[in-house]
């Protein structure tokens, strides 16, 4: 614990000391890569979209607390599910069940969203840095999945629908990792508020011989759905 305090410290540290380009808005052709998003609000409106699982991430008695909702698609192929590694694996096995790693996965491109109303308030983002600094083991994602980890009015999304056959593998990912990503994305959309933008995503296309389609990270302002 004290050790995965120390890191989350230093990420912090670098995150608020690294000069930022959040001020060098992102290029058209940057927002044409990404795919369309999907807000909290959108998943629990959609008919094709399922609850599976709804929990609390990092310390259940922290003051303020950092949520996990993860949805899927009814287009899925059968037996699709978020689970940790070593749970069962799906009843239809996808491109033969094969696990990747997405761990180390650069973003094939990053954008900034711009608009002009709030954007996530980075002290909410902070906590959720933070949980999942301080979580260890993996999300397992078959194709048809969203994850949405939330706490005040920050939200990061990891998302991977189910695309054509030669891109559907199952994808496993750190939650520390994900953590690292935020800090990116805060570090390029949120450190300026001249920037103007309400949050940004990274899109993975490819990791060493594998390929993938409208693989997501996107990080966003949470709007709860039942206000």
């Amino acid at each position: 614990m004290f050790l995965r305090s120390v890191y989350l410290a230093i990420a912090l540290l670098a995150f608020a000391s690294t000069p930022s380009n959040a001020d060098s808005p992102s290029s058209p052709e940057d927002l044409e890569e990404l795919p369309t998003t999907l807000s909290l609000t959108s998943a629990m409106q959609d008919p094709s979209m399922h609850l599976v699982k709804d929990y609390i991430l990092g310390d259940p008695a922290a003051q303020q607390k950092t949520y996990v909702k993860v949805f899927q698609s009814n287009t899925k192929p059968s037996g699709s599910t978020l689970a940790k590694r070593d749970s069962s694996p799906p009843t239809t096995p996808l491109n033969g069940g094969k696990h990747i790693d997405l761990t180390p996965a650069p973003c094939t491109s990053k954008a900034c969203y711009p608009g002009s109303f709030a954007g996530p308030h980075k002290t909410d983002c902070d906590v959720i840095v933070a949980a999942q600094f301080n979580s260890t083991g993996l999300l397992t994602a078959f194709p048809g999945t969203w994850v949405f980890v939330h706490s005040g009015t920050c939200v990061v999304v990891f998302q991977h629908p189910v695309g054509k056959p030669e891109y559907n593998y199952i994808l496993d990912y750190k939650w520390s990792s994900l953590g690292n990503i935020m800090l990116e994305l805060m570090k390029k959309c949120m450190s300026k508020p001249s920037a103007q933008s309400i949050g940004g995503a990274c899109k993975i296309k490819r990791y060493q011989e594998f390929k993938f389609q409208n693989v997501l990270i996107s990080l966003q302002r949470y709007i709860d759905p039942t206000q």
